[in-house]
C-alpha cells in the first residue's frame, strides 16, 4: 500500500512539472553573485532547482535532529546505567555493613562516593558505619568534608549532629540543629529532635519555646493530644528550674490551674510553697492532692513535714478515708503503722501489721516489725527482722524502663517518659491497660 502511495506521488510530480514546462517556456538569466550568472536557463528548471533544495534542507534538518535526539538518548541511557550502578553499590556496601563485613561494605560506599560526589547518602552511610564501630572521628571528618559540597542538606546535617553526640559534643550538635532549623524553621522532625537535645542539656525554656511550634504544626487527631501534654510537663519542668522561689509558684499554679492537676505538678508546688515558708498551704495542696489521686509520694511529703502527733493523726485519717478501689488497702496499712511508729507507738503499729490482708515480702514490712521488736525489746526477733532487710526498703521505680532511684522525681532521662516513677511502696493501684 505505501508503495503504490509512493508510485502515485511521483507520477503526480512528474505530471505536474510538465505541466509547468508546458506552460512556462521562457528562459532567464540566473544570478548567483553580481558578476555571475548562467545564460538562458529555463525557469521550469529553476523552480524545480529550488523544490530539490527545499527538500534537502528539510531533510537535513530532520537528520541533524535525530541525530541530536539519539545522541542525547545515548548520554541519557549512560547516565542511567552509571546511576543504577551507583545505586546497587551504595545498596550493597549499606547491606555488607548491616551484615558485620564493614571493610568491603565501605570499601563500596567509597567508591559510589567518589564516583557520585553530588548525592552525599553514600558518604552517611559510610559516615553511620564508621559511627557504629566507635570510630566518630574518623566519620566527622568524612561528613565535614561532605559539608564544604553539601552545607544545606538535611540529611547530612543530622548525620553531622548524630555524630557530635556520639562523639559527647553537645555543644556542636545543638550548633548543627539550630544550624538545620535556621534553614527548615517549620520541619517538625527538627523541632522534635532539636527539642529533644535542649531537654537532655536541660535548657528548658527553649524545649518549651520548639514544642511551642510543635503543637502549631501538627494536625493529627491522635498526636495534637500528646504533644500538648508533652508541652505541659516542658513548662512544668521549665517552672521548676527557676532559681527564683515566688516565680517557680507562680509558674506552677499557672499548671495547676485546672480540674485535672497532674501529681508532679502538686507535689512541686508544694515544695516551692514550703520552700517559702508557707507551709499550711503546701499541707492543704498535699491533702487534696491525696484525696483526688493517691499517691505514695504525696504521704511521704505529708509525713516529712508532719512535726507533732496530732499531724500524723490527720494524714492517719486521711488515708483512712481513701476509696478502696483507689487504694493498694495493705501499702496504706505499712505507711499507717509507719506513722505510728514515728509517734512512739508500737503497739497500734503491730495491731496494724498484724492486719494485713495479704503476705507481703517486702523491705519495709521486715524494718517495720524490726523496729516493733526492738522497742519491745524482743531484740532476737529484731535482730532476725532486720537481716531480711535490704540497703533500699523505699525507692522508686521507672514504670517504663525498670529504673530505680532513691527519691521520686517526674522525668526519667533513662527512657525521657514523664511521671513514669512509682514507689516500691505505692498505694495507687495500678491502671489496667
Amino acid at each position: 500500500m505505501k508503495r503504490l502511495l509512493a508510485v502515485l506521488m511521483g507520477a503526480a510530480i512528474v505530471c505536474a512539472v510538465a505541466y509547468l514546462v508546458s506552460l512556462n517556456e521562457a528562459h532567464v538569466d540566473f544570478h548567483y553573485a553580481p558578476a555571475r550568472h548562467f545564460a538562458q536557463v529555463h525557469i521550469v528548471t529553476l523552480l524545480v532547482f529550488a523544490f530539490i533544495a527545499g527538500v534537502l534542507l528539510v531533510l537535513l534538518a530532520v537528520v541533524l535532529q535525530a541525530g541530536r535526539r539519539s545522541v542525547a538518548t545515548w548520554g541519557q541511557t549512560r547516565r542511567d546505567r552509571r546511576s543504577d550502578r551507583l545505586d546497587q553499590w551504595e545498596e550493597h556496601g549499606h547491606q555488607l555493613v548491616w551484615q558485620g563485613e564493614h571493610q568491603r561494605g565501605r570499601t563500596l560506599l567509597h567508591r559510589a562516593w567518589r564516583r557520585r560526589p553530588t548525592s552525599p547518602q553514600a558518604v552517611i552511610a559510610l559516615a553511620e558505619s564508621y559511627r557504629d564501630t566507635g570510630e566518630t572521628q574518623r566519620a566527622l571528618q568524612l561528613l565535614l568534608g561532605a559539608m564544604t559540597q553539601h552545607h544545606t542538606n538535611p540529611d547530612l546535617l543530622f548525620a553531622l549532629a548524630d555524630t557530635h553526640r556520639a562523639a559527647g559534643d553537645r555543644v556542636a550538635e545543638l550548633t548543627t540543629l539550630e544550624r538545620l532549623l535556621a534553614l527548615h524553621p517549620r520541619a517538625v522532625r527538627v523541632l522534635r529532635t532539636l527539642r529533644d537535645a535542649y531537654v537532655d542539656v536541660g535548657r528548658w525554656q527553649d524545649a518549651v519555646r520548639l514544642q511551642e511550634i510543635v503543637v502549631a504544626e501538627v494536625r493529627d487527631v491522635q498526636g495534637a493530644p500528646l504533644e500538648r501534654q508533652q508541652l505541659t510537663w516542658l513548662r512544668y519542668q521549665a517552672a521548676v528550674a527557676m532559681p527564683d522561689v515566688e516565680a517557680r509558684i507562680r509558674s506552677l499554679e499557672a499548671l495547676a490551674d485546672g480540674r485535672a492537676v497532674p501529681v508532679p505538678v502538686s507535689t512541686s508546688l508544694g515544695d516551692a510553697l514550703l520552700a517559702a515558708g508557707r507551709g499550711d498551704e503546701a499541707s492543704m495542696l498535699w491533702e487534696r492532692a491525696l484525696r483526688t489521686t493517691p499517691r505514695t509520694v504525696l504521704v511521704e511529703r505529708l509525713a516529712g513535714m508532719a512535726t507533732e502527733p496530732r499531724h500524723r493523726d490527720r494524714l492517719r485519717t486521711l488515708l483512712g478515708k481513701l476509696r478502696p478501689d483507689q487504694v493498694h488497702a495493705d501499702h496504706v496499712r505499712l505507711l499507717q503503722a509507719q506513722l505510728y511508729l514515728a509517734d512512739g507507738n508500737a503497739t497500734d503499729a503491730a495491731r496494724i501489721l498484724n492486719g494485713l490482708q495479704s503476705s507481703l515480702d517486702h523491705p519495709l514490712l521486715h524494718r517495720l516489725w524490726a523496729e516493733v521488736h526492738r522497742r519491745r525489746g524482743e531484740l532476737d526477733q529484731a535482730v532476725a527482722a532486720y537481716a531480711q532487710v535490704s540497703d533500699a526498703p523505699c525507692a522508686y521505680r521507672c514504670t517504663r524502663c525498670e529504673r530505680i532511684v532513691r527519691g521520686w522525681t517526674a522525668h526519667c532521662p533513662q527512657c525521657k517518659s514523664w511521671d513514669s516513677y512509682r514507689s516500691t511502696v505505692e498505694i495507687e493501684l495500678p491502671r489496667s491497660s
